[in-house]
């Protein structure tokens, strides 16, 4: 029997747990600012397209890091080209051929101004024309890495004996073959090794679309290899595995190797940048340092398409929103290193007569701000209404509930420039800094939309991740250290097919992608769409020169307005300390370099080992 001091104690207590219990949610309630936007300011004050660096006008130090590129400008290997020079912040001169630039002033004056890297696109080379490949091989002698961005075709290798030699490719194999998956070894993309195929037959079915099917080669002495075809025939040595990205290196120079498509989108400047590292005792170069999980046309609040969620959820379109997806979101958001923002749709249908519920949009605002989200205004609808139409609408129903409140980000989608356009001049986006746009296969995924606007493009789907998707991430954190993750409610509020699929079918490998695939760029910022702009101006305005003096790396920024982050490679170094910033290991030999400062001088120890390259060097013939 339980005494009366005991029975006073216990009571005390728990009105303690209920009074303390109460309290937190009535703070909570008085100090949630959801009514605030935290991300607005003054644009003006902020760099814009003027302060961008501009590839027409570089600095010396720029010319110094010079590039050239033989093939099609406006092609897509073109424009993959074009945009990491813009972003590595370097010199580029284009030739539509090898004999154009052999005649040019450039060409004349390489003893002088080496260029670093000469990037071939093979598809604009005559390879039965002899001199062209000799004119390789003399540039290889002076010291110039030559990058096919994809191989010639079979047939003109086949024929071509110094063109393989040059390559670094000792025979064929087959002209084609198909393989069961590829394999990423550890230390050229950042990330790690990876294996692109699975077991899992179903599994399989759902991320495998790399390139299965290309030529087999086997190689020389004096290759080392960084990707491999994995055959399904499991009697096969791998040191005999179809190669897809190859180095040949020689005495002067290296020469890399594509066996695939790779090079053709966004993934080519992850490749471009991890093959510059091979080239050189360290690399430093400007990074965004920035991670989003985009989650657009959510939340929604009108009550529409119930026919369609009572027939797969039996509930509401409200329902379905807040107690069905959201709770997933926060678990993603929890188990991932990226930052959240959600892009509302207030309404999907303009053209009913549903209209979105006041009460609702409060509601989503304090919990998104509780989670530290950014809420930001979608273009969407499926009533085909027009985007002025669409966002006078929204205004009208948001300034009901939140007077004035100022949204600092748009998710255009699919929209094009001239509507994106458009909807910036409307009242409701009149304090709109960053646009945020799916990924439509261009190279250039971080612009100014505007002059005093960015654009930021989403890169992965975070509800059907595949492997292609994944080498492409491993390549943009390479190149840029940014990642942006796109999770469209739209599937599951108007799905466009019959099935009985639920968002749990639909999201059901999101939260653990995200943490998996992501689980090795813990190094890079959490960031909302806002934070990212910020980031992303000061990526598109900073300049840099570098130098090592001994031990010591010295690192001069330039043309940014805040902080500047970098991204260094060592080969085989260690840091030892830092002056003028901070850094953070990414994995071995790689280290994000926050610049704080105008002069950063970057101190390495001695290497703790070294890399070997399998077979011996040959001297290009």
């Amino acid at each position: 029997m339980v005494s009366r001091r005991i029975y006073f104690v216990i009571a005390v207590i728990m009105f303690i747990i209920f009074f303390l219990f109460q309290f937190s949610v009535v703070a909570l309630e008085i100090w949630n600012d959801y009514d605030k936007n935290s991300y607005v300011k003054d644009v003006n004050q902020l760099p814009g397209k003027s302060d961008a660096y501009q590839a027409a006008a570089p600095s010396e130090e720029a010319a110094k890091r010079m590039a050239v590129y033989i093939g099609e400008t406006e092609g897509t290997v073109g424009n993959m080209v074009n945009a990491w020079a813009l972003y590595s912040k370097r010199v580029l001169k284009s030739y539509a051929s090898i004999a154009e630039f052999g005649q040019s002033e450039d060409a004349a004056a390489m003893t002088s101004n080496l260029p670093r890297m000469m990037i071939i696109d093979p598809s604009s080379v005559n390879w039965d024309e002899g001199s062209a490949v000799q004119s390789l091989e003399g540039y290889v002698r002076t010291g110039v890495n030559l990058v096919f961005c994809s191989l010639p075709d079979v047939d003109v290798l086949e024929r071509n004996e110094p063109l393989r030699r040059l390559l670094g490719i000792r025979e064929i194999t087959a002209k084609t073959t198909t393989v069961a998956g590829t394999h990423l070894y550890e230390g050229f993309l950042l990330g790690g090794e990876f294996i692109y195929r699975t077991e899992d037959a179903k599994e399989n079915r759902k991320k495998q679309d790399m390139d299965l099917t290309f030529p087999w080669y086997r190689l020389t002495s004096g290759t080392r290899v960084y990707m491999k075809g994995v055959p399904e025939d499991k009697s096969i040595q791998s040191k005999d595995f179809p190669p897809v990205i190859w180095e040949k290196s020689f005495k002067t120079a290296s020469v890399f190797a594509v066996n695939g498509t790779y090079m053709a989108d966004v993934t080519g400047l992850g490749l471009l940048s991890a093959m510059e590292t091979k080239t050189k005792a360290y690399t430093v170069y400007p990074v965004v340092n920035a991670q989003n999980l985009v989650v657009a046309n959510y939340p929604a609040m009108a009550a529409e398409n119930s026919s369609e969620m009572m027939r797969r959820y039996s509930q509401s379109m409200k329902h379905v929103m807040r107690d069905i997806i959201w709770p997933t979101i926060v678990e993603a958001q929890y188990r991932n290193p990226l930052g959240l923002s959600c892009m509302m749709a207030p309404q999907f249908d303009y053209g009913d007569k549903n209209e979105p519920d006041q009460d609702l949009l409060v509601y989503y605002m304090k919990i998104l701000n509780e989670q530290d989200a950014e809420t930001g205004i979608s273009a969407m609808n499926v009533s085909n209404t027009p985007i002025e139409q669409k966002l006078a609408a929204d205004q009208g129903f948001i300034q009901k509930a939140l007077p004035d409140y100022p949204f600092t980000s748009f998710y255009g989608g699919k929209t094009d420039d001239a509507a994106v356009t458009t909807a910036l001049q409307q009242s409701l986006l009149k304090d709109v800094r960053t646009v945020v746009a799916d990924y439509d296969g261009s190279s250039e995924i971080l612009r100014y939309v505007t002059d005093t606007v960015t654009e930021q493009n989403t890169v992965a789907d975070g509800l059907k991740y595949t492997y292609r998707q994944d080498f492409r991430t491993k390549s943009l954190e390479t190149a840029l250290g940014y990642s942006s993750v796109l999770v469209d409610v739209t599937r599951a509020a108007y799905p466009e097919d019959k099935s009985h699929d639920t968002w749990k079918d639909i999201a059901r490998d999101m939260g653990w992608d995200l943490q998996y695939y992501w689980k090795n760029f813990k190094a890079f910022s959490e960031t909302t769409v806002s934070e990212c702009d910020e980031r992303v101006r000061d990526f598109l305005a900073v300049d840099y020169k570098d130098w090592r003096e001994g031990q010591t790396i010295h690192l001069d920024v330039s043309g940014n307005s805040g902080t500047a982050w970098f991204i260094l490679r060592t080969n085989s170094k260690k840091i030892q300390k830092i002056e003028g910033g901070d850094w953070e290991k990414i994995e071995d030999d790689a280290f994000l370099i926050k610049a704080e400062q105008e002069h950063v001088a970057i101190t390495l120890k001695q290497a703790d080992g070294f890399h070997y390259i399998y077979g011996s060097e040959e001297e290009a013939k």
